[in-house]
């Protein structure tokens, strides 16, 4: 699928964008950026005789969700014949990411990016993205017609560097077939991390290979967020750049996530979350946190499968708010910027975001769809959009957020799945993440 997981997607390194853009000028490589020969802003960007500008957009939609996209961008041209027209170069998100910096030092990029959240963030930190507070006062759009945390993706000193293209929380999905077989309400998921212990146990039959809830070690999203926090644990104090890993909240936490695999053996040991979402939609596994990718699958299964947050922990509930903003690059012209503005707004419109969500199953991030008639009569959509004031960033506005994730907190809960003491692991990691948090300074 074209949209990325969390975990997946890591910034450049300064080191590796310096050498890039030393080898780009000792080879005098020429200004084409595009896998379809457009260019970046130096060229395709500048006004046309009557005033038309040519807006280069560069995203990484390269699969169904793409052809989708180009509809909506044809039909965006042809509104806008006279004034805009968006030509878009599609890639691989990873190879978007390796792209754009080079790009950008050359003054070759697009004046318009689809960017992952997290891999925004070297851009945001070192301002080669555009400061994008204008966007409502040149639109006339109103901050109050986003919900769901989608204004908090790429914010600095309370101003925005991106604006929503598509947005996501992190979800328990359960299986109904094995709730129901267990004596569990099959429309009911649990409300708390006690029900979620309880649901897990009853739903764990070794006999059957069956698990009743999943517990990655690598290769996910980042679900303990939803753990950490809603037990009143955190893992950085973003003030200061210093690890507060090692808590007893979160000690207290880590013990449960001990408990539940080495003692109550409701999660396979030191699984992967590729072999868990494959036990989620063989029937294997009763519980799951995951992403709205999640969820074809599991169609695609004939699992009848539910949706809802995360449990609420002793402190509040939380998920790990995700998804994919539009920025605009520094060398972008005035009139790429206020072409993108139009074409953001008119992405941001109820009638697009409503059809991008029934099309593709993310959530709705604008308040008139997310309360449209048709919305609430998806089951799936419905559930995944009324995130409330649970969904934020988890670790924002850190370059380091993916080495800590799956570097650190990652290796801490394989750690504790082989038995490890729970106060030493998380004293160890704490201080791993510190001398991760050494480049954050």
């Amino acid at each position: 699928m074209s949209t990325a997981k969390w975990g997946k997607q890591q910034p450049r390194v300064l080191l590796s964008v310096l050498l890039t853009f030393i080898l780009i000028l000792m080879s005098a490589c020429g200004s084409s950026n595009g896998d379809n020969g457009s260019n970046g802003n130096n060229a395709d960007g500048a006004e046309g005789a009557a005033g038309k500008v040519t807006l280069t957009f560069w995203n990484g939609f390269t699969g169904p969700d793409g052809e989708l996209l180009k509809t909506i961008v044809n039909d965006y041209n042809k509104a806008n014949a006279d004034k805009v027209e968006i030509k878009m170069d599609v890639m691989p998100w990873d190879q978007l990411n390796q792209k754009l910096p080079p790009a950008i030092a050359t003054d070759t990029a697009p004046g318009l990016v689809a960017i992952i959240g997290g891999s925004a963030t070297p851009f945001i930190r070192n301002d080669t993205f555009q400061d994008l507070s204008g966007f409502f006062e040149a639109t006339g759009a109103s901050k109050d017609d986003f919900k769901n945390g989608a204004l908090e993706l790429g914010v600095k000193e309370d101003k925005p560097y991106l604006l929503p293209m598509q947005m996501n929380g992190l979800y328990l999905f359960w299986n109904k077939t094995l709730f129901k077989n267990a004596g569990l309400d099959p429309e009911k998921a649990p409300a708390t991390l006690e029900e979620l212990t309880a649901y897990a146990e009853k739903l764990t039959d070794p006999a059957k290979n069956q698990y009743g809830f999943g517990v990655p070690v690598a290769g996910a999203a980042p679900y303990y967020a939803s753990f950490i926090i809603g037990n009143g644990g955190n893992v950085v104090d973003l003030d200061t750049k210093k690890s507060v890993f090692d808590s007893p909240e979160n000690t207290a936490t880590f013990g449960w996530l001990q408990d539940l695999v080495v003692n109550k053996k409701v999660s396979p040991k030191g699984a992967a979350g590729a072999d868990l979402e494959k036990m989620m939609m063989s029937g294997q596994l009763g519980m799951y946190i995951n992403g709205p990718w999640m969820a074809s699958g599991l169609k695609t299964g004939s699992v009848d499968f539910g949706v809802a947050l995360p449990p609420k922990g002793s402190a509040a509930q939380f998920t790990e708010l995700g998804g994919i903003g539009f920025a605009v690059p520094s060398g972008a012209s005035d009139a790429e910027k206020q072409a993108a503005y139009d074409f953001i707004n008119y992405w941001n419109s109820p009638e697009i975001v409503k059809k991008w969500s029934l099309a593709n199953g993310f959530p709705p991030y604008i308040k008139s769809v997310v309360e449209d008639p048709e919305v609430q009569k998806d089951p799936l959509i419905s559930a995944m959009a009324n995130m409330g004031d649970a969904a934020k960033p988890f670790l924002p506005g850190l370059t380091t957020a993916d080495r800590i994730n799956n570097e650190v907190i990652f290796t801490a809960i394989e750690a504790v799945q082989n038995g490890q003491d729970v106060s030493e692991v998380l004293k160890q990691a704490s201080g791993d993440i510190d001398e991760l948090l050494m480049s954050e300074k």
